[in-house]
């Protein structure tokens, strides 16, 4: 693994490496065991950042969703349902996050571990209420999902998300 470049703004401490593929970003991120609190990694790739802290994975920007650098693409390009979307980390303290960061009007969206229905691998993908398609970070196929809205509530009122 590459050594990860570090940055301390503050409280906050940031650590920061490049990888070739999205595959190989969520195999770094999912290496590292639990992350403190003001704590933040990202990889970078030609196809998007990951990040992950404390509460699971999360990006800044969009994250290319097609014709990414997959690790072994496959020949075959026909799509698949995805087996399943389920979360990584804390997911309740992501969602409040993801809100909290919509609300200020930046980039946020609900990364979710996307099983993918032709090799089973789990992406993280950044996710949205309704159906939406995205690439197998492993083998490359595209996989088609649904998520249902979520409405997160705080004091400052509800967002969907």
């Amino acid at each position: 693994m590459a050594d990860w470049n570090f940055h301390q703004s503050g409280n906050h401490r940031y650590y920061s490496q490049a990888a070739g593929n999205l595959y190989q970003a969520a195999e770094i991120l999912k290496a590292i065991p639990d992350i403190p609190g003001l704590t933040y990694y990202v990889v970078d790739t030609p196809d998007g950042t990951l990040g992950r802290d404390m509460n699971g994975f999360y990006t800044e920007a969009p994250i290319k969703t097609r014709d990414i650098a997959a690790e072994a693409r496959q020949e075959k390009s026909d799509a698949v349902e995805c087996s399943s979307l389920t979360e990584f980390g804390n997911m309740f303290q992501n969602q409040v996050a993801v809100a909290q960061i919509i609300r200020m009007g930046q980039y946020a969206r609900l990364v979710l571990l996307m099983k993918c229905g032709n090799c089973n691998y789990e992406s993280p993908v950044e996710t949205q209420a309704g159906p939406f398609t995205r690439e197998c970070y492993y083998c490359g196929v595209e996989n088609q999902c649904h998520r249902a809205s979520i409405n997160v509530v705080s004091e400052s009122g509800a967002i969907e998300i």
